[in-house]
Order: structure tokens, then C-alpha cells, then sequence
């Protein structure tokens, strides 16, 4: 279940969004441009809402030392966030 929730949410959110940019370029003031303008806004609040809790509970499995400070923690989810791509160090091999 929660498997299908992360890919239909982004997925949901980017079909709504594109469709309410289209409706607002043809006219923006017929209903249908407004019902999906707040749609987009809807399904946008929800996804932040979902990444908000994850990074939560990312942050609650993190241990962490008694001397440690709220902000500390926040700076190192956000550094073991932004370093979780794999980086390839080595050169390729040479002639």
C-alpha cells in the first residue's frame, strides 16, 4: 500500500499540476481552471506534508549523542541526506 502511495502521489501531483498550468493558459477564469488551481494546491500541500513526516521519522531512527543539540541534528540529517547518492572517487583506468 505505502508502495503504491509514493509513486501515485508525485505522480498524481505532477498530472494535476501540468493539467492546472494548461486550464490557466486557456482561461483562467472558467471553473474547471479553478477547481484543478485548487487541486494543485491540495495534492502540493499533501506531498510536502508526507516528505515533512519521512524526514520525522528519518531523523528519529538517527541515534543520537546527549551532548548533541537539536540544530546539530537537523545540520547532520540534512548533510547524511544531501551525501546519500553514491559518488565514484576513482579515476577510470588509464591506455
Amino acid at each position: 500500500m505505502w508502495v503504491l502511495l509514493a509513486i501515485a502521489l508525485p505522480l498524481t501531483r505532477t498530472l494535476v499540476h501540468r493539467l492546472a498550468l494548461a486550464a490557466e493558459r486557456r482561461d483562467p477564469s472558467t471553473r474547471t481552471a479553478k477547481a484543478l488551481h485548487q487541486a494543485d494546491s491540495t495534492v502540493t500541500a499533501v506531498s510536502r506534508r508526507a516528505a515533512r513526516k519521512a524526514e520525522r521519522r528519518k531523523a528519529e531512527r538517527l541515534p543520537v549523542t546527549p551532548d548533541e543539540a537539536p540544530a546539530q541534528r537537523r545540520d547532520r540529517l540534512g548533510a547524511a541526506s544531501a551525501t546519500s547518492a553514491p559518488t565514484c572517487t576513482t579515476s577510470p583506468p588509464g591506455p
